[in-house]
């Protein structure tokens, strides 16, 4: 019976952790550097289960750098302040639109490795990431 109830106190705890959780990241990648320092781009296609619009406020990496959310208007880059998801829609972070720039990486990004993210939304959720690191 204490099993059970320590496994229950567990199970309580986690509740409110397990049903925040509303996005799902598929096919996190990032393109390959040939330097340290070089810039370059993260993609994915990010998927809110929830209710509730979220929006995707920023990303920070272990490995040292900078990121920023970046959009395209009239075929220029620009910093956006949030990447909005609507409630059980999707939306594909890639070449061309939405995406998350990687500048002043303290490493080369070499193919077949993996570049640690956490991705922090406006709801308070996280997310770790690994994007894989692909070439061009």
């Amino acid at each position: 019976m204490h099993y059970f109830t320590k496994t229950l106190l567990i199970l309580t705890a986690l509740f409110p952790a397990i049903a925040a959780a509303e996005i799902q990241v598929e096919q996190p990648v990032v393109f390959a550097t040939q330097k340290a320092g070089e810039p370059t781009a993260v993609f994915m296609r990010l998927t809110n289960t929830g209710e509730q619009a979220v929006s995707l406020a920023m990303a920070e990496s272990a490995v040292p750098s900078r990121l920023e959310l970046h959009g395209m208007q009239n075929g220029k880059m620009l910093t956006v302040t949030g990447i909005d998801i609507p409630p059980h829609g999707s939306v594909e972070l890639k070449r061309g639109g939405l995406h998350i720039m990687v500048f002043d990486s303290a490493q080369a990004l070499m193919p077949d490795s993996e570049l640690p993210l956490t991705l922090f939304f406006d709801n308070g959720e996280t997310l770790p990431v690994r994007a894989k690191v692909i070439a061009h």
